[in-house]
């Protein structure tokens, strides 16, 4: 299916034709366990051994037969004979026998025929010799083998996006590599004949180009390996050398700019020329962001994101994420989302409310819950998105928000918060809050003044 250039397009139609055009799939590689922190496991895995291995102590004591100790008591002490004690990390085969105590320390395995453990601090030691002096019943003070995990018991699922814990469990139970999706490669094409990278030429009139860097942020903590190619300027051969290197570094390709209605559509022009299908569609019904485009080349997706960078990163969220999300095997999600309130009214660009709008919001903690409120400003304003730790999405059929109406905060790695991974640990919402809360602390006084002047 090839949608008709130049359309606005829904944003559901045009994820949909993209995946029906690429031929890139998900790839698998296998890594070192110790490598595989944030990256997104391709199988499920199961425990190759009980954790523990053997019965064990938790305690630091006496390992003994529970039947000798259930009279013992301050007044009346049990003495049992010491035969011997624990290695940390071996197990031993001496088997324990009525009116004997093993010496035993935390994490210490069990001898043979034991059944309890007595804590130090409930014993008298002498000259081979303890006395037990208070009574403790079969499994005490004794964690059962495989009490944590059990052999084949399933650990993770494939799908799982591996935290530092997840990681140390799966070295605790002996798992050295494992299977993991690529991080998927994102080559980054920037374009504009005013763009540059050096500093001290936007005197002269020239514009910094900061929209590639802050993509390409965004693409780390996505979970892709940004590829910055650098500034291209409005030319056809030009970007088209920029193309043809992307196809053969990259998985993925966004471009930024150059891609408006007309003859300085540079962009549209630049991929039709490098072969079939080319642009699939151009023109999405996003505010702001419309003139986003989609297309492939050998098999391999591009978007096309706009020059003003509200825009652009509109464009990142609606396509670029949920795309990137299932070349990392990762199932369709909303990423990270808290209920909050809108405490003023927003409401729709007339022209554009039958188009799915992203709202940016400043969010923060109350007693009574986490309340949220619009942030307006023109599409190329980067402050609109640095006064920002959240956004909105709205559907087509919604074209305004009350003040005081429930809403859904979508929090985005890089542009919310500086994880410097990407993960699923902020997945509790109390963890969210809790980062939210922070950020309000320090942007509290600006949002204010925000506030004021709306």
């Amino acid at each position: 299916m090839t949608l008709r250039p130049d359309t606005y397009v829904s944003i559901g139609a045009v994820l949909k034709t993209l995946k029906q055009n690429i031929k890139i799939r998900p790839q698998i590689e296998q890594i070192s366990v110790f490598e595989s922190y944030g990256r997104v496991l391709a199988e499920d895995i199961k425990s190759p051994i009980n954790v523990p291995l053997y019965d064990s102590s938790h305690m630091d004591g006496f390992a003994v037969l529970a039947d000798d100790i259930r009279h013992a008591s301050n007044l009346t002490p049990i003495t049992l004979n010491v035969v011997g004690g624990t290695t940390l990390g071996r197990f031993s085969s001496y088997i324990l026998r009525s009116g004997q105590a093993y010496r035993i320390s935390t994490g210490g395995y069990l001898p043979h025929g034991s059944n309890a453990v007595i804590p130090i601090e409930y014993t008298i030691e002498s000259k081979g010799k303890v006395k037990i002096l208070a009574s403790f019943g079969k499994g005490s003070h004794i964690s059962p083998l495989g009490e944590n995990v059990l052999r084949n018991s399933l650990l993770f699922n494939q799908g799982k996006i591996l935290r530092a814990q997840d990681v140390a469990l799966l070295s605790l139970v002996g798992i050295n590599k494992t299977y993991v999706y690529q991080k998927p490669k994102v080559a980054i094409i920037p374009t504009g004949d005013e763009l540059t990278d050096n500093s001290k030429e936007v005197k002269y009139g020239k514009i910094l180009d900061t929209n590639s860097h802050f993509i390409s942020k965004l693409v780390l903590e996505a979970g892709g390996l940004p590829i910055n190619l650098g500034i291209s300027p409005d030319d056809i051969s030009s970007i088209k050398r920029k193309l043809t290197s992307a196809l053969d570094k990259a998985d993925l390709i966004l471009t930024i700019a150059g891609s408006s209605v007309g003859k300085y559509d540079f962009v549209k022009r630049s991929i039709n020329s490098l072969g079939k299908p080319g642009v699939l569609a151009h023109g999405v019904k996003l505010d702001r962001g419309r003139v986003t485009g989609i297309g492939t080349l050998r098999g391999k997706p591009i978007i096309m994101l706009p020059g003003p960078i509200q825009g652009a990163i509109n464009a990142f969220i609606a396509l670029t994420r949920p795309l990137l999300e299932y070349l990392l095997g990762l199932p369709e999600s909303n990423g990270l989302v808290i209920k909050g309130t809108l405490m003023e009214k927003w409401q729709a660009r007339k022209r554009f409310r039958e188009f799915t709008k992203i709202v940016y919001v400043f969010a923060w903690e109350t007693k009574t819950g986490i309340r949220a409120s619009p942030i307006i400003g023109d599409t190329a304003d980067m402050t609109v998105l640095t006064r920002a730790n959240g956004y909105l999405v709205l559907p087509e059929s919604k074209g305004a928000v009350a003040a005081g109406e429930k809403v859904q905060i979508h929090i985005l790695p890089g542009l919310s918060y500086p994880s410097g991974c990407s993960g699923d640990f902020l997945s509790d919402s109390s963890l969210i809050k809790k980062r939210i809360t922070i950020m309000s602390r320090h942007l509290h006084d600006r949002g204010t003044k925000n506030k004021k002047r709306q």
